[in-house]
């Protein structure tokens, strides 16, 4: 699960039925189940996807994504979001790049989260 808190304290959440990374040889590509929740589902894109840095690009854009977002994610094609980006006080911020911490389906691209948190429920 994926709470998500705006700069007014309200908070929303995106949760996934799974949540599986593969291993390092496949690039940590991620795995998720279906969506619930009422933050949007800004996350199902990627699905699929390795893990991109400055030094792996694995993303499916033509530059690298973790360079434009400043930070390392599991990105598509960028866009979505970027729960690793930079962490903008205040919410609406002015970049020449999507780079905060931001969950497109929930305050849209150039809205910087205040908090977030990724959840990892262990498996039986």
């Amino acid at each position: 699960m994926i709470e998500l808190e705006d700069w007014t304290g309200k908070k929303v959440y995106a949760e996934y039925s799974s949540f599986r990374l593969e291993s390092e040889s496949d690039g940590y590509r991620l795995r998720l189940g279906t969506y619930q929740g009422n933050a949007g589902d800004s996350f199902t894109s990627n699905n699929g996807k390795q893990f991109t840095t400055l030094d792996r690009d694995k993303d499916t854009f033509t530059g690298n994504c973790a360079h434009f977002h400043k930070g390392g994610w599991w990105y598509n094609a960028c866009g979505q979001t970027n729960l690793n980006g930079v962490w903008y006080s205040g919410g609406v911020y002015r970049s020449k790049f999507q780079d905060g911490v931001f969950w497109a389906e929930y305050g849209g691209g150039y809205y910087s989260l205040k908090s977030v948190r990724l959840m990892i429920r262990p498996i039986d």
